[in-house]
């Protein structure tokens, strides 16, 4: 009885300190970046991932009607940083050196590691041409698989602002990426993306924002599988346990016209999970 009310008051503790953080971020004028939000977000975003199961599930439990606003809270947070570093970046006189001053660009590498890895894992070869569907503004993603991978990168975003400003991030950067206007909940998207040879990629990564819900998951997904050749591996990401309050939880059967081979779900700092699909 001891333990089992040692771990609940821990858990309250945990859950607590998450609704904290939020009411903090909820007051701020703005969630551009800045020394307060910064810490607010790193301290969440560490509380989500270094908490020990069943701990973090039993904090979740008691946080479950308040994931949905937290999850909406990170997503503006997280395009407010994305656009401060993406003029930032372009802003610089060696553009290459100041990304590398992204705080958060290893995590990116990490997760793109552990995503390759799920591809050869399920059977694939080293991408040679992929697609990022929710690409935003700080495409780091088709960054990282340019660059570090020499993959041709295929960048889609529903918002023009962003699918621009992240073109001439990638031009200063000297990335080989193509970008189209596309939003995978409008079913005209499927010409734009027929028209930029989707259908020759060897592997699509579904961002994370992509699909607020498993409604939304299911539609865009299965737009998706329509446009490609069968066989083609799609990257999901998700994220589980306490990171679900960051990114939304995806199941397999949220996924439609996917066939869902893989799953890996990390112990480390990197916060997405990832679903490895063929179409």
């Amino acid at each position: 009885m001891g333990d089992h009310q040692a771990q609940v008051s821990a858990a309250s503790a945990v859950s607590r300190r998450v609704r904290q953080l939020r009411t903090r971020l909820e007051s701020t004028a703005d969630l551009r970046p800045c020394q307060e939000v910064n810490a607010l977000f790193t301290e969440l975003v560490g509380l989500c991932c270094t908490t020990p199961s069943p701990l973090a599930d039993s904090a979740l439990a008691q946080l479950d009607d308040e994931a949905s606003a937290t999850r909406r809270l990170c997503a503006v947070g997280e395009t407010a940083l994305e656009l401060h570093w993406a003029h930032r970046v372009l802003a610089a006189d060696d553009p290459g050196a100041e990304l590398a001053r992204f705080p958060y660009l290893d995590n990116y590498r990490e997760l793109v590691r552990m995503e390759l890895g799920a591809v050869f894992a399920a059977g694939g070869d080293r991408p040679r041409r992929v697609a990022v569907l929710g690409s935003g503004p700080l495409p780091l993603t088709g960054v990282v698989l340019a660059r570090d991978y020499g993959a041709s990168v295929l960048h889609v975003d529903r918002d023009l602002d962003s699918l621009q400003l992240g073109g001439k991030l990638t031009a200063a950067l000297g990335v080989d990426a193509t970008a189209a206007h596309a939003d995978l909940d409008d079913p005209a998207s499927g010409d734009v993306l027929r028209g930029e040879r989707i259908a020759d990629c060897d592997v699509v990564v579904l961002a994370a924002l992509v699909g607020q819900d498993a409604v939304g998951k299911r539609a865009v997904s299965g737009r998706l599988a329509r446009l490609l050749r069968p066989g083609t591996l799609v990257l999901v990401r998700s994220a589980v346990g306490l990171r679900s309050l960051l990114y939304p939880c995806v199941r397999a059967e949220d996924l439609a016209g996917l066939r869902v081979e893989l799953e890996v779900h990390p112990h480390s700092e990197v916060v997405n999970s990832v679903l490895v699909a063929r179409a």
